[in-house]
């Protein structure tokens, strides 16, 4: 190393410790293209971090951020941090960036790519703790991004045996989505029983719409139409943007085909509707079904034919199930939710949107009917029967 580029490499140092990054980057920048090899670790490590701060950690510019990131994986190498994660890694913390911002923007094989660049082998397992709250490690994120890129392209083997890996691991802060995917692999590999499994034990904590249709496809699949349709009813009627169940109501469709015909064919209207108004695609058959049964075609107005339907799916979803009734004995002061005392002298938890009646009858000693429905309670982390489909009783 020759006299003037050790005392420029000397010069970034102390503009580095200075929090002059500019210009400790101008020369680290300078200095990499034509003598890397002067470079110490302490420089290569400051270089790194310059880069990281400003082109990586905050930066929505696709472009440079990739550029930066492909310098920091020349500069530095990945440490291993499996027996001491006290110091960050730039090259890991960059890379696992990189994968989450390119799987944001559904470029998987290329993220794939940039995992490759990842040995797993080093990443610390140790969830962090701030405040209070646990934070995922390097391990899971790496994991969580992996997966999510091998499920979209389709690579059903890899994401199941990766997501298998990742419930393995000590210190797992979020199953939730590694048991999804793990759903969705069975699936695909006629596994139905499995994937049921899965998606039940996330319901425990997570009991979305889609989760709930997730399982009325699987029963589906594995020929048990009555368990699929409990639960395709019970994902249309959960609150959620009508255009994102269409799937469900074509499920619906053809489960009640044979004994409904009249309503098959209005939940299928339904679907059309909302794909005519979102200009999605539309299915010849679908479009020839329409057709055939008169309906007008040019409808785009799907929120009333959804509307008329909650009806039917309701008779559905309360099929078998009495009708309980009691009064509502309270209300909290969020004006949200309240309980409901039963002539059983059970008391049931509810919530004000499962409430059908006037806002002038949403009060205490309100005498009510309604059904239940098995619901988590976010504080035990337990299923427990909720008061739902709540009329008045005059």
């Amino acid at each position: 190393m020759d006299a003037v580029t050790k005392e420029k490499l000397k010069l970034a140092q102390r503009f580095k410790k200075e929090n002059k990054n500019d210009e400790a980057e101008e020369i680290y920048r300078e200095y990499w293209e034509t003598s890397p090899e002067a470079f110490s670790k302490f420089d290569k490590n400051n270089f790194s971090w310059i880069l990281y701060n400003k082109y990586i950690k905050d930066n929505d510019d696709a472009e440079e951020m990739l550029e930066n990131a492909e310098l920091i994986t020349q500069v530095k190498k990945q440490q291993d941090q499996t027996s001491d994660s006290k110091y960050p890694c730039p090259y890991t913390l960059t890379v696992l960036k990189v994968l989450e911002n390119l799987n944001k923007t559904n470029d998987f094989e290329e993220a794939l790519m940039w995992a490759e660049l990842i040995n797993p082998d080093y990443l610390s397992a140790k969830a962090s703790d701030f405040n209070g709250r646990k934070y995922p490690s390097n391990k899971e994120k790496y994991y969580s991004q992996v997966t999510k890129a091998l499920l979209k392209l389709d690579d059903i083997d890899r994401c199941y045996e990766l997501s298998k890996e990742a419930l393995e691991l000590d210190g797992l802060t979020d199953d939730v989505w590694f048991k999804w995917r793990l759903a969705k692999c069975a699936n695909e590999l006629g596994e139905y029983d499995e994937a049921i499994g899965y998606l039940k034990e996330i319901m425990a904590k997570k009991p979305d719409w889609y989760i709930k249709a997730e399982i009325a496809n699987s029963y589906y699949f594995s020929g048990d139409f009555e368990n699929s349709l409990s639960y395709a009813i019970d994902a249309a009627l959960t609150p959620a943007p009508s255009e994102s169940k269409v799937n469900v109501y074509s499920l619906i469709a053809d489960l009640v085909e044979d004994e409904y015909p009249e309503e098959a064919l209005q939940n299928r209207y339904l679907e059309y509707c909302i794909r005519l108004n979102k200009e999605w695609k539309i299915d010849d058959r679908l479009a020839e079904q329409i057709e055939k049964a008169g309906l007008d075609s040019e409808n785009t107005q799907y929120w009333k034919i959804e509307k008329d339907l909650k009806p039917f799916w309701n008779s559905l979803r309360y099929k078998g199930q009495e009708l309980k009734y009691g009064i509502i004995s309270r209300i909290l002061p969020n004006g949200k939710v309240g309980f409901i005392k039963g002539e059983d002298e059970e008391s049931y938890f509810f919530a004000k949107h499962d409430f059908n009646g006037r806002n002038e009858d949403f009060k205490e000693y309100t005498s009510v009917s309604f059904y239940t429905e098995e619901r988590l309670d976010k504080k035990k982390g337990v299923m427990k029967p909720n008061a739902v489909n709540i009329n008045t009783i005059n």
